[in-house]
């Protein structure tokens, strides 16, 4: 289960038109693409949860052969009390799918923050022990400001951390000043103005800019396109694909030695 500085996954999220829906169903087989996002380049999948939570046996048997590595394992499973069978089937999908990594998140509640890093340690001993634990850094719970973040990470053994470069709350020099080393993924989505999202090639030059700042912060990691321009508006799965190969295009001139 290793991993290359630099690496770019397809985010299987991106293409998900009901990832907001109240139901949360998958309206796609990840199968389908796979061959397609290989041969375009892409190192790897970060496949979210209901992908392979909520799909037949046989599309999991699939996902389970995929030649393009299942990447990250993009869960959204709670770590309050009582959400025990819910951590052990994603445990158990982690170990059949070989993800190499599980990207998860903390609640909202600052006073249940002890609750979660106990029940979370808890849960890794159930995981391969190769598998990187990946920790959303997100708006909304009790990570998404540094020096917080930092200070959980410290009761959470091999923890590493997500930040998102392109659409960050604060400085992402905090990030790098309070976290360090344990940054070493990041999700890309980008909202320079607004709420839109938008290419990356929009403005290459302010890309280029925090790229170099990652790279001058220490930063050796990989990317998973979560987002790309066209979502949340009409959600065209073509239009958005397209777009995503423009961040991925982009993202690899950039990345370039």
């Amino acid at each position: 289960m290793t991993w290359k500085t630099g690496e770019i996954y397809m985010g299987t999220i991106l293409l998900e038109q009901n990832r907001w829906t109240a139901d949360k169903e998958p309206s796609y087989r990840v199968s389908d693409w796979l061959p397609r996002w290989r041969r375009d380049g892409f190192d790897g999948v970060e496949l979210w949860e209901n992908h392979a939570a909520r799909c037949e046996e046989q599309e999991l048997a699939r996902l389970e052969r995929s030649e393009l590595p299942i990447a990250v394992y993009n869960s959204y499973i709670s770590f309050a009390d009582g959400a025990e069978e819910q951590r052990a089937e994603a445990a158990r999908l982690i170990r059949r799918l070989g993800a190499r990594a599980v990207k998860f998140n903390f609640g909202r509640e600052p006073e249940k923050l002890q609750t979660y890093i106990r029940n979370w340690n808890e849960w890794t001993r159930l995981l391969p022990a190769d598998c990187r634990l990946l920790c959303e850094c997100h708006p909304g719970t009790v990570m998404e400001e540094p020096q917080a973040a930092a200070a959980a990470l410290l009761a959470m053994d091999r923890c590493e951390a997500i930040v998102h470069p392109f659409h960050s709350l604060g400085p992402l020099a905090d990030w790098f000043r309070r976290l360090g080393s344990s940054i070493t993924h990041a999700h890309v989505q980008y909202r320079l103005s607004g709420q839109t999202f938008q290419r990356l090639n929009r403005n290459p030059a302010h890309i280029a800019g925090i790229l170099k700042e990652m790279r001058e912060a220490g930063f050796r990691g990989s990317f998973t396109l979560e987002f790309a321009e066209g979502t949340g508006q009409g959600e065209q799965r073509e239009q958005l694909y397209e777009a995503a190969l423009d961040d991925l295009s982009l993202l690899r001139q950039q990345l370039e030695p």
